[in-house]
């Protein structure tokens, strides 16, 4: 069996035909691409090791374009621009390179040591700012304040190359070749192939083979001050005051001398941080302290008016939780009043109130009345217990207590299914009590009324419910039905 092989550019399988399963590339054109990558990386590898810094970023770049993963060259881009001073393109080439590869790559630590110095990536970030503005001032002419702007750049970076050859073409515009080849020997030493800076040495008239010597030019002349110096004012040695150098040489009288004020920055500072501090204890302290004494006195205003509003607020809440609990009382009151008034049973008395209508159905009309009588301590006005305790007083020959109980029934619960049939007992049991028969009952739940009476005649009665209706003479009686809810009498 075959090797299987994958695909360099996405990793899918190589098919048989040659071409990747996933992209559809060639694998014979992805392996050119990638060789081709290779090819190129090592020859801006040897440009990078003899300084030709041009032709080693213009290799990189070419190889970039057939691989863009190839690490290696990116990360030898990025170091290319960072020696010539292009630290912005030097980042981002670094950033792509780890976020193509994350693992192993020596990337985090150039990011890391760019990064670890805030106050050289600030001045990075200016010295990008301060040369476009430089530029922009070249093209409109501008010519002093460019120098200006580039005296500022080269100062913070000292390997701006792109920095140098523009301080070098503004000089060979104004005749100053000396310093433009100043300049253009810095960036030879740096760069040793730049072509603008051999086209520059061109225009002036530099053969060749001097610039390929001014690739040894000494490193010592990197500071950036040295091209602007000539710029400062001389001081003339008057005649018989010789001007003695540091190494105790004499000028000669009547001639010129380059004075150095550079040597006196430190004094320069320091005068300023203490005129600095000087103005800002006399002038920005007291103004910043009755600054801050206004504020507090303003702050000491709004909470003493804030503290008022609450103290308002708190009293009116007060009296609200006053009127709410008077009022909470008041539903208290009445939802006692509720409950003792109540025409509902609890479930205790629900049970008792069954068996006791159980026993009014059996007969016992004496043990269902004690029952009744009890349920009446708690439950005065429920209309279906005083209607079955009449019905017991009723049935014992009690009548004044069952009108009693038929007249709270219709005095308290006038909206009972049980008024009507109340008030006719009511009736019924006053006029029994007075010695007067009522011969007709009636049911609390049917419109004819039938009960327990006596009709004339001679002759048995016969009811259509439970009891016993007698009478003298011909016809029947109806016997007393009671059918109430839950069930009741029949």
């Amino acid at each position: 069996m075959a090797d299987v092989l994958y695909c360099k550019r996405c990793g899918g399988q190589i098919l048989v035909t040659g071409y990747c399963s996933q992209c559809g590339l060639k694998s014979e054109y992805v392996n050119k691409a990638i060789n081709t990558s290779k090819f190129y990386y090592n020859i801006g590898l040897d440009k990078a090791k003899v300084r030709d810094m041009t032709g080693a970023a213009a290799a990189l770049t070419v190889s970039l374009k057939y691989d863009k993963m190839n690490i290696d060259a990116r990360n030898l881009l990025g170091l290319v621009y960072y020696e010539t001073g292009k630290v912005v393109e030097a980042l981002n080439e670094w950033v792509i390179s780890v976020n193509l590869f994350d693992g192993r790559n020596v990337a985090k630590r150039y990011i890391k040591e760019v990064k670890a110095n805030p106050h050289k990536l600030e001045a990075t970030n200016n010295v990008a700012r301060k040369y476009n503005q430089a530029l922009n001032y070249a093209r409109q002419g501008s010519k002093d304040l460019a120098f200006i702007q580039l005296r500022k750049v080269l100062s913070d970076n000292g390997k701006f190359v792109d920095g140098y050859l523009l301080f070098a073409l503004l000089n060979i515009d104004a005749g100053r070749y000396d310093k433009a080849k100043k300049a253009l020997k810095r960036v030879i030493k740096i760069d040793r192939t730049n072509p603008l800076a051999v086209r520059y040495f061109n225009e002036m008239g530099v053969p060749d083979s001097d610039v390929m010597d001014y690739r040894d030019f000494p490193e010592d002349d990197y500071d950036a001050d040295i091209l602007f110096t000539t710029d400062e004012p001389h001081a003339y040695v008057e005649t018989g005051k010789p001007l003695a150098k540091a190494d105790d040489s004499v000028v000669p009288v009547g001639h010129y001398k380059d004075i150095n004020f550079y040597k006196y920055s430190m004094a320069y500072v320091i005068a300023g941080i203490v005129l600095g501090v000087a103005v800002m204890f006399f002038l920005v302290m007291p103004q910043r302290q009755k600054s801050n004494d206004n504020t507090s006195k303003e702050l000491k205003i709004t909470f003493s008016e804030q503290i008022a509003d609450k103290n308002v607020k708190i009293s009116s809440l007060e009296n609200e939780v006053k009127s709410i609990q008077s009022e909470l009382d008041q539903a208290n009151a009445t939802i006692d009043d509720y409950k003792a008034n109540s025409k509902i049973l609890s479930n205790e008395d629900k049970v008792s109130m069954q068996l006791a209508v159980k026993k009014y159905i059996d007969g016992d009309y004496e043990g269902a009345l004690t029952s009744f009588e009890k349920l009446m301590e708690t439950n005065e006005n429920y209309d279906e217990l005083l209607f079955y305790a009449g019905l017991c007083y009723e049935k014992l020959g009690q009548y004044e207590n069952a009108v009693t109980a038929f007249t709270n029934l219709t005095s308290n619960c006038p909206d009972s299914i049980y008024y009507t049939v109340a008030s006719t007992k009511a009736k019924t049991n006053n006029a029994a009590g007075d010695g007067v028969t009522d011969t007709t009952t009636e049911n609390p739940y049917s419109e004819g009324g039938t009960g327990d009476g006596t009709d004339t005649g001679t002759g048995d009665g016969t009811g259509d419910g439970t009891g016993d209706g007698t009478g003298d003479g011909t016809g029947a009686g109806d016997g007393d039905s009671v059918t109430p809810d839950d069930g009741s009498v029949g």
